[in-house]
């Protein structure tokens, strides 16, 4: 949770719009402090002290001014737009002249890094156009002591990584540049994944009917980020051949949205203490241009994820995700799950699962990190034991026993009654004999 800092020099006339690109897997955690509403970055106070994330220092020349001048600004965790995972609201002081305000968005590419995005970044100072920044430089807080959290999160794989810039001008021609770093200790960074499954439900359980089975991987927050996972689903479930070798969406149908409702075999979900809200959506069969289709899942919320996992059902139907491009992010995933519905029903039961031990998955994890783990799961099972209709019939048959034992009782306490009361006439006649 490094302090991660960019120094940019610009040449050839004042910058319009200037794009960052992080490298996958180096990410900020917007949960790590209050977030700023546009309404306070845009008052006269700007955003709260303790929502402050970085800083950014500019030098810009001033065609008034002798000499090139120095100004500071801050960043803010701003509110994001819908479908953007953060933003940051940008405050620059230049001595003597009011302050200027930015915004700037955060956007996904297709490799999982994250671009940060400023546009219209003013030329004037005082009088049109006589404003040229020369550098710039940007620094995100690994932690500080307001946030509750740490801020920036450092890639957990020790490859080259490689940031971008890309810069357009109010007048020319763009520009681009681009700098490397290499994180060290990746080794020391924890990888212990957990693994669970449920299968089954109510009338799910028996010998050839479809089932509903779920698969979650678990990780901590501190865990490098997972590189591949690949989950092996016990022969007690076999894939129904109809639908697995049915027409799977196409590959460009996947990446638009658009899969037909007749591949959908499933839902999906990820949750990452990074994200407010759990991404989900729906699960297809998707082309994958060889002998068995993609598993594609189109998770959607505070960004839009798409990932591709292969199958293989010749080698004793496992999944694999993170070897189909673009792979798995570098980032923590606290709960990834994947559900295959009864309806239509991909999965099928090959014997009674209320019936010997449960079914085991099997599953081996690759960490960003490099290292490695295995994990065996007995499944929970759903749906066995007596159904609740059944349940409620023995409690009307309970009810009627009893009143039918309150009936023979009052038949036999009337009985009684009867007897006294022939004793006690008995009684009387003895007495007038008497």
């Amino acid at each position: 949770h490094s302090d991660f800092n960019v120094e940019m020099n610009f040449s050839g006339g004042q910058v319009h719009d200037l794009t960052v690109g992080l490298p996958p897997g180096l990410v900020g955690d917007p949960t790590a402090t209050p977030l700023c509403t546009v309404a306070q970055l845009n008052s006269a106070s700007h955003c709260p002290d303790q929502t402050q994330v970085g800083e950014v220092t500019a030098v810009a020349n001033i065609l008034s001014l002798p000499l090139p001048i120095e100004v500071p600004g801050r960043l803010f965790n701003l509110e994001p737009q819908p479908g953007e995972p953060a933003r940051f609201g940008i405050v620059l002081t230049p001595p003597l002249l009011p302050a200027i305000v930015l915004q700037s968005a955060v956007n996904l590419r297709s490799d999982f890094g994250l671009d940060s995005v400023i546009n219209d970044i003013p030329n004037t100072s005082i009088v049109d156009g006589d404003t040229t920044i020369v550098s710039q430089e940007l620094t995100l807080y690994g932690s500080r002591p307001w946030m509750n959290k740490p801020f920036m999160r450092n890639p957990t794989s020790c490859d080259t990584k490689t940031t971008t810039i890309s810069a357009t001008p109010y007048s020319g021609a763009d520009g681009s540049a681009q700098a490397s770093f290499t994180p060290t200790n990746c080794g020391t960074v924890p990888f212990t994944p957990g693994f669970a499954a449920t299968v089954g439900g109510p009338g799910q359980t028996t010998n050839g009917v479809p089932t509903t089975a779920t698969t979650s991987i678990l990780q901590d927050l501190g865990e490098a980020g997972l590189r591949k996972a690949v989950v092996k689903v016990p022969p007690d479930l076999n894939p129904n051949a109809s639908i697995f070798f049915g027409q799977p969406c196409d590959q460009v149908s996947f990446i638009a949205g658009t899969c037909p409702p007749n591949t959908v075999v499933g839902s999906a979900s990820a949750a990452s203490p990074l994200l407010s809200q759990p991404l989900s959506g729906p699960v297809s069969l998707v082309s994958s241009g060889g002998q068995f289709p993609n598993l594609g899942l189109d998770l959607r919320g505070q960004l839009h994820l798409l990932l591709q996992g292969s199958i293989d059902i010749a080698g004793g139907n496992t999944v694999t995700f993170g070897d189909v491009p673009p792979g798995l992010p570098d980032i923590p995933i606290a709960d990834f799950r994947l559900t295959f519905t009864p309806s239509p029903g991909l999965l099928g039961t090959s014997r009674d699962l209320c019936v010997g031990p449960p079914p085991i998955f099997h599953a081996d994890f690759t960490g960003y990190n490099g290292a490695t783990t295995s994990v065996d799961s007995p499944a929970t099972v759903e749906g066995c034991g007596p159904v609740k209709k059944c349940k409620k019939a023995k409690k009307k048959k309970g009810k009627k026993k009893k009143q039918r034992a309150a009936e023979s009782k009052k038949k036999k306490d009337k009985k009684k009654k009867g007897k006294k009361k022939c004793k006690k006439k008995k009684k009387k006649k003895g007495k007038k004999k008497r």
